[in-house]
């Protein structure tokens, strides 16, 4: 049951390509709508001729698929096409971190901001750790820079990794998350 909540929220919450989308459907319309117009003004009997098809044909008459600028162009549209295909294909970085739950029907989620918040809190609350400078949040980890004043910290490492694994596993996030903690000594 757990997981089909998770596998829920993670599809609720997923990144959506909106720009590569909407950039690909206007172009693909106004190619469609510019074909329409041409070929409709051709049936009609006075073409519009809005791309001088002229030169193109000539062009493309006079130029072997060989030669470098039809390659060239070969590749620049082959290599539009994929960029926009990985786009739709890909997913994107989420702004909501979903959370665990029991119930498909409830979806909970915080933001990443949110989440960094969260762990610098419970870094910062940690007994030795006089400042948090740097939290980044991986797919699976969660890295913590911290600064102490104390010198000799053998343990410090750990503590404020469970503090911050304490915060994360009343949080929950999806997936669960490991912590790594690196220290930077500064004086006071």
């Amino acid at each position: 049951m757990r997981t089909r909540a998770d596998r829920a929220a993670r599809h609720a919450f997923r990144a959506r390509r909106v720009w590569p989308g909407m950039i690909a459907a206007l172009l693909l319309t106004a190619a469609g709508v510019l074909t329409a117009a041409e070929i409709i003004s051709a049936w009609a009997g006075s073409p519009l001729h809005i791309v001088a098809y002229g030169r193109v044909r000539n062009w493309a008459d006079d130029t072997a698929w060989k030669d470098w600028q039809a390659l060239a162009a070969a590749g620049g549209l082959t290599l539009l096409g994929l960029v926009f295909l990985l786009a739709g294909l890909l997913p994107g970085r989420s702004r909501l971190v979903p959370l665990h739950g029991d119930d498909p029907d409830l979806l909970m989620g915080v933001t990443r901001r949110g989440l960094k918040s969260a762990v610098a809190s419970a870094a910062g609350d940690a007994p030795g750790v006089s400042g948090v400078r740097r939290v980044r949040l991986r797919p699976r980890r969660v890295k913590v820079v911290a600064e102490t004043p104390v010198r000799e910290s053998s343990d410090l490492d750990a503590r404020v990794g469970a503090a911050v694994g304490d915060r994360l596993g009343r949080l929950q996030p999806v997936p669960d998350r490991s912590v790594s903690v690196r220290l930077k000594h500064r004086e006071v």
